[in-house]
């Protein structure tokens, strides 16, 4: 009979060693595939969701440049809908635009395509975002996230291809709700949720400069990192120190703005101790530049703050992706070292995006080349033409959702009524506006700073989502106590430096500037009514809270004396424009008038 190895000592020994040597051989015969298997393992792999390649398209030779592009969307303003226009052209909207950045994420593909938000892309948003919390707008991007992406609340991966940053009007419900639109969640509000509960943002946020005043510890991670071709990069945010004066009363209380070029260089510092080398900012801060078609040039003038950002900026600073001016930027700026900063920016409200190529030395682990295009989301051009299905249909059942608020029908306008200024600085708008304040709150006069303006009140019928997009602020209008000599010392804050993002409309008084005067001079004759203003009396005045405590630099309105708070700002001008004679036939009258 057998002996079987379980009862023969000799026996079991025996084949004990001719199983290790099999095996021994087994692996020997793997032994290759097996090292380039594990060479490619990451450990965060383990934590990342089915389907996610953290660090996806490396170059196992570790010799081959890598290429990476950056599709950059800044100052959205919650534009899910059309009506907005370039060149004369139809632009933007969450269906054209999200064609453009799909059909360019095809170049160098998904694995290799980083979606970057420099700030505003919530806050003074239309209705169908700004009346739902802006949570739309947040969804709608969130569709362009990778299944590394987690969201603020789960693992943290460098093979997610969305990161953002914050510019002040995330800021502009508070802290507490902007954490809500990044972290999810229903809050107290009584809103739709059209994802219930609302999940919150896909997209990495990052923030150096903007910490808690309790402990100075950033409110979101001061950079993130990402992993593309096997070469780390880092993406580090800053928002414009000038926040806080862009706000309502009461929403930046908790934190602090520091200086955005100290702060961005603390952190480069760090990431630079940990061998990161190619390194991409987040500002929302920028400038000025005269537009041009093509890849960038050098040598091309560029005004605003950006400018002197930049000039402090550690030398390992490659690109700077900019916001908040809404306008163009395409430029080679020099750091601190003297190098070539790539700055961007690419207008707002959907109308276009930075397309950004990047070149990096997997030897280096440095970006050795990089240049950009704005491009325009045209509606009447491929791809614009061939709008994106799932955000059409995504934007039809937002819409369906504020129809019967939006569609409420308060009047109608005899023709259009525009923000556009004459030589002067007045617009048909602007009066109007002004107008509502001073009638609603009963004041002798009142001011409006005309960036609140943000759209123009077209020929026809007059809905309340219309009024609504004009002043999608959701602020509060106030009445105070203005001495003469205030009233006069913030119309002449207009001219001073460092100059105001934007003039004053006013109502209930007349004035005449001479341009030639110096600064601190210039208003000449001013009239309450038909009286001459007088220094010494009282008037009262209408405005939003915002103005009230200093925004856009009109710091004489906060030595006033707030006397009430009423309604908002577009439930104000609503009932205004409900009580005139209809049609609404609203024109310059020449309340502003200037000598040249």
């Amino acid at each position: 009979m057998a002996h079987s190895p379980d009862h023969d000592p000799a026996l079991l020994i025996l084949y004990t060693l001719l199983c290790i040597c099999t095996l021994a051989t087994i692996l020997s015969f793997f032994a290759g595939p097996v090292a380039l298997l594990l060479s490619s393992y990451t450990p965060a792999a383990v934590t990342e969701p089915p389907g996610c390649l953290s660090g996806a398209g490396a170059d196992m030779s570790g010799t081959s440049p890598v290429n990476v592009k950056i599709l950059a969307v800044n100052d959205f303003h919650g534009q899910l809908p059309d009506g907005q226009t370039s060149n004369k052209r139809p632009v933007g909207s969450a269906p054209v635009l999200a064609s453009y950045l799909k059909t360019a994420a095809t170049v160098f593909g998904p694995s290799r395509t980083i979606i970057i938000l420099p700030g505003d892309i919530i806050g003074a948003s239309p209705p169908e975002s700004g009346l739902l919390y802006d949570e739309p707008t947040l969804l709608f991007f969130n569709e362009f996230a990778n299944p590394c992406c987690t969201g603020a609340n789960g693992p943290r991966d460098s093979g997610c291809n969305m990161v953002a940053t914050p510019g002040n009007h995330e800021f502009d419900r508070g802290t507490a709700e902007l954490l809500r639109d990044v972290y999810g969640g229903n809050g107290n509000s009584t809103i739709t949720h059209l994802t219930d509960p609302y999940p919150g943002s896909m997209s990495s946020y990052t923030s150096s400069n903007v910490v808690w005043k309790a402990n100075g510890t950033p409110i979101f991670p001061p950079y993130v990192i990402r992993n593309i071709g096997g070469i780390p990069i880092a993406f580090i945010g800053a928002d414009t120190i000038t926040t806080p004066e862009r706000l309502a009363p009461g929403r930046a209380v908790d934190i602090l703005f520091l200086n955005e070029t100290e702060s961005i260089n603390h952190y480069v510092t760090e990431v630079n101790r940990d061998g990161v080398h190619a390194i991409v900012v987040l500002l929302h801060e920028g400038g000025s530049q005269k537009a041009y078609e093509g890849v960038t040039r050098d040598g091309v003038n560029v005004t605003g703050r950006v400018t002197g950002i930049v000039s402090g900026l550690d030398g390992d600073v490659d690109v700077v992706l900019s916001g908040h001016t809404h306008d163009f930027t395409n430029a080679f700026l020099p750091n601190a070292a003297g190098r070539p900063v790539l700055v961007t920016q690419a207008y707002s409200y959907s109308k276009g995006y930075s397309d950004v190529n990047l070149t990096l030395d997997p030897i280096s682990r440095d970006i050795t080349d990089k240049s950009a295009q704005v491009v325009i989301a045209y509606a009447d051009s491929p791809p614009g033409t061939f709008p994106d299905p799932e955000a059409a249909a995504f934007l039809a059942k937002d819409r369906q959702v504020v129809a019967p608020v939006v569609g409420r029908q308060v009047g109608v306008a005899a023709q259009d009524i525009t923000r556009d200024e004459n030589a002067a600085g007045e617009s048909a708008l602007g009066d109007l506006v002004a107008d509502a304040q001073r009638s609603v709150m009963g004041t002798d006069v009142a001011f409006i700073t005309t960036g609140t303006l943000r759209n123009n009140l077209m020929k026809g019928n007059i809905t309340w989502g219309d009024l609504f997009t004009i002043q999608p602020f959701s602020g509060t209008v106030v009445s105070m106590k203005l001495s003469g000599q205030q009233i006069r010392e913030a119309l002449e804050r207009q001219w001073q430096e460092p100059l105001p993002p934007h003039n004053l409309a006013v109502s209930g008084l007349s004035y005449t500037y001479d341009a030639t005067k110096p600064a601190g001079s210039r208003v000449q004759e001013v009239l309450v009514g038909k009286d001459p203003l007088d220094p010494s009396a009282t008037y009262t005045a209408a405005m939003m809270d915002y103005l009230s405590i200093g925004g856009d630099g009109y710091t004489a309105f906060t030595e006033g004396t707030l006397v009430t708070s009423g309604p908002s700002d577009v439930n104000t001008l609503a009932s205004y424009v409900g009580s005139l004679p209809q049609p609404v036939n609203m024109t310059i009258d020449g309340r502003i008038r200037w000598i040249n």
